[in-house]
């Protein structure tokens, strides 16, 4: 049974989050465990703060089944905690051996300046035992059937990222479509690497799309996924490799605000 994790304060773009989750894992038997810190650990109201975040998370899920349906294959967990927002989501996903942490996106007009906004940037970087699923706000469910796979190669595709990136493939029998930015083309170790990866993948994959950088990486990626109609866009995260270039110089800020599609993030392996 999988153990899906899934973040809430409560706003409209969590509750997207967990109304995607759920449609996405319709067909399979799941635990989703809605988290909710509710306060810090020296909160003086600490009680009300709980006895306020049980209540909202009961309406929460009760308002999921209305949506949703009621499905004899999900059931629900729900989650108070006092602590560290990020520290105590990551340390509660790793305690209960969870398979994917959804979290939503903020709107284009909530976006103040930071990748996915500060809590879900910082959950990115704090979550190293699953892989975390980005949701934005302004979209519906749909089906997805290509998920793109983006990576500079400079480090091996970790086995145990391969079966999760197959595995979303299955669940939603969807393509994967590898994508490369072209540089670096006489790097021997890249080169490698993409081989083996692309071998591993070759069941589930179509053919390579290998793009020069025309109008910065950002805008080749953004083309890129609206030109192949990309459904789900899924990345390896290193915190001091090929994401930070990311993160860096503005880019996933400019990603954020324009990226349409979920966005799958491996963790380091």
């Amino acid at each position: 049974m999988l153990q899906i994790l899934v973040s809430t304060d409560f706003s409209n773009n969590s509750y997207n989050a967990l109304y995607y989750a759920a449609r996405l894992f319709m067909n399979k038997e799941c635990i989703f465990h809605i988290v909710n810190v509710c306060s810090t650990e020296n909160n003086p109201d600490m009680e009300k703060a709980k006895l306020d975040s049980s209540q909202g998370l009961d309406a929460l899920v009760h308002r999921l089944v209305r949506d949703v349906g009621e499905n004899k294959k999900h059931s629900f967990k729900k989650v108070s905690l006092c602590s560290d927002m990020t520290k105590g989501v990551a340390e509660y996903a790793k305690a209960n051996k969870a398979d994917l942490t959804v979290i939503g996106n903020k709107g284009q007009e909530e976006i103040k300046h930071i990748l996915f906004g500060n809590n879900a940037m910082q959950l990115v970087r704090e979550i190293t035992s699953c892989p975390v699923l980005i949701v934005p706000l302004e979209i519906d469910f749909k089906k997805v059937d290509k998920i793109a796979f983006t990576s500079n190669y400079a480090r091996p595709i970790a086995e145990k990222n391969i079966k999760a990136l197959q595995f979303f493939s299955g669940l939603t029998n969807s393509a994967i479509v590898p994508m490369v930015i072209e540089e670096n083309k006489d790097d021997r170790t890249a080169k490698k690497n993409k081989t083996d990866f692309l071998r591993a993948i070759s069941e589930n994959s179509s053919k390579e799309v290998a793009l020069p950088v025309f109008d910065g990486k950002v805008n080749t990626i953004l083309e890129f996924v609206d030109l192949w109609s990309i459904d789900m866009l899924c990345m390896v995260y290193y915190p001091h490799h090929f994401f930070l270039e990311f993160i860096g110089k503005g880019i996933i800020k400019e990603l954020n605000t324009k990226l349409k599609v979920p966005f799958l993030i491996l963790p380091n392996s």
